[in-house]
């Protein structure tokens, strides 16, 4: 959808949508409460070179500031019925398909209801994770909903978070046809804007960097104004993984990250846990 594609491309855009969140009620309806609300930042957790104001970038709930945006960008309601129409007068509806693999079902519904509130309207429908990775793949969607974020140890031996389509067919993807392009050399697909060229040549860089070096912080600290600046996803919150054992299991260590890519437990050895005898 053209039109559409040009409307999601203004950045205006998508500050007006992040800014129309109100991550606070998310947390307490979704997290009890016992989240973080953040911005999408990439890295989780966050690493000590990251400027913690990217975390707080067009988070904060503003729904005046969200329609003053949405104004700007031509979004308004053209033919009087209460919702916000494209620029053209064709209607926009936000179809949020979710699975609750990736998300809980109560984010997608408060998201949903924070955009129509400012005039955006959003339709909810649950969808197994085959039908959802399904569409997302073959960029069907208008808006991709999936927890997201990778520890600095699995960035810097994996890139995907900032190389399109920014990350795998597993996780939440976005970019599709930016992805094309870059994989057929310019032969298919879009062109991507000059920021994610500048992501494609700092993440290799970033890789290549000692780790600890202020050539590395400098890299990864511009890798994260870049993805975070330019609004690419919207994070909501940074959701609690409460971790729980027996106490006779023992060699059993606090956990520091819990993690898809480690498979949860995987740096703490789980095969050297082992059950005091009870008896």
């Amino acid at each position: 959808d053209e039109e559409k594609r040009k409307v999601f491309g203004d950045l205006k855009f998508r500050q007006a949508m992040s800014v129309a969140m109100n991550r606070a009620e998310i947390n307490e309806v979704a997290f009890f409460d016992l989240g973080q609300p953040k911005q999408y930042v990439a890295f989780s957790p966050t690493p000590d070179f990251v400027d913690p104001k990217w975390e707080e970038h067009y988070a904060q709930f503003d729904p005046d500031l969200a329609k003053k945006l949405l104004d700007e960008v031509g979004v308004v309601d053209k033919d009087g019925d209460g919702a916000r129409d494209l620029p053209s007068g064709a209607p926009l509806v936000l179809n949020l398909q979710f699975s609750t693999q990736g998300m809980p079902g109560q984010v997608a519904e408060l998201v949903a209801q924070h955009w129509t509130n400012v005039g955006v309207k959003a339709t909810v429908k649950e969808v197994t994770p085959d039908e959802y990775r399904s569409a997302q793949s073959s960029n069907q969607l208008d808006v991709m909903m999936w927890q997201k974020g990778q520890p600095l140890a699995i960035v810097l031996g994996n890139a995907e978070l900032f190389q399109p389509p920014f990350e795998n067919y597993f996780g939440g993807r976005n970019g599709m046809l930016w992805a094309e392009y870059v994989d057929s050399n310019g032969t298919k697909g879009v062109k991507p804007p000059e920021y994610v060229d500048q992501l494609l040549a700092d993440i290799d860089a970033f890789q290549s960097a000692p780790v600890g070096t202020k050539e590395s912080a400098e890299i990864g600290q511009r890798l994260v104004q870049n993805m975070t600046e330019n609004l690419l996803f919207l994070g909501t919150v940074q959701a609690p993984n409460p971790i729980y054992h027996r106490n006779a299991l023992k060699n059993f260590p606090e956990f520091k990250t819990w993690s898809y890519e480690y498979y949860r437990t995987y740096p703490y050895r789980p095969q050297q846990w082992f059950l005091a005898d009870e008896g």
